[in-house]
């Protein structure tokens, strides 16, 4: 079963997600990044997109994953409420069926802006389970 922390940084905000694979692992990911956003218990999951990527390695797909996760939100205004996550035999090609609804800023209020997902200490491991730490620029 995964999960979500966050983390303290001076000039950032940090994610470490995990789980039993890297697809739950990144499907954490991006709803710890929303929690950042905006309160979760205030989305709905009203309607899906579906978002391919190919990055050239499994660190690139994270900060990839996020940052179209970010630019999503940017220009459509889509908040993220959960996702399912699937991964080629590589891990660098991502297929995410991901719901949930607009921003609405009478129901939404956005409690951080966040620039963008970056490289600085970022981690893609596995031990008894994956965990996948990425900093976020705020």
């Amino acid at each position: 079963m995964g999960g979500f922390a966050l983390l303290e940084h001076t000039a950032d905000t940090g994610i470490s997600a995990y789980g039993d694979t890297l697809e739950e692992a990144l499907s954490w990911l991006a709803t710890g990044m929303f929690s950042l956003i905006v309160d979760p218990a205030t989305v709905h999951p009203s309607f899906s997109r579906t978002i391919f990527l190919v990055s050239r390695d499994r660190e690139a797909l994270a900060v990839d994953w996020l940052n179209e996760l970010l630019y999503q939100y940017e220009v459509t205004g889509f908040l993220l409420k959960e996702c399912h996550v699937t991964l080629d035999q590589g891990g660098t090609q991502l297929e995410a069926h991901c719901h949930g609804e607009e921003a609405d800023l009478k129901r939404h209020h956005i409690l951080t802006v966040i620039k963008a997902a970056t490289y600085h200490r970022i981690l893609v491991s596995r031990e008894e389970e994956w965990n996948v730490r990425i900093y976020l620029d705020v």
